[in-house]
């Protein structure tokens, strides 16, 4: 399957990323091998994850406090949010 980042959530994905790497050196790289593993488990199992809103599902991280927001059509996989969990839960509706 491919995946596609719209690009807000390919923005927020980036900003976690700054940000955890502000916080402590070499947490951002354990930030992006969590979402790189949540997105293989959605590669190869896309209906794993609970139904969520809006014809959505979503994937919660185990180790930090993030959200994978997705849906998925024939062989492609749209991710919308990399929603931080402390945010309004709604606020990626409008995409």
């Amino acid at each position: 399957m491919k995946v596609r980042f719209l690009y807000p959530a390919f923005l927020e994905y980036n900003s976690a990323i700054d940000y955890y790497n502000i916080q402590q050196i070499g947490l951002g790289k354990k930030f992006i091998k969590e979402i790189d593993r949540y997105v293989e488990i959605i590669k190869k199992y896309p209906e794993s994850f609970p139904k969520y809103i809006v014809n959505t599902r979503k994937a919660v991280l185990n180790t930090f406090p993030y959200n994978i927001i997705y849906s998925y059509q024939d062989d492609v996989i749209i991710i919308y949010a990399i929603a931080n969990q402390h945010r309004q839960p709604d606020f990626w509706h409008s995409r």
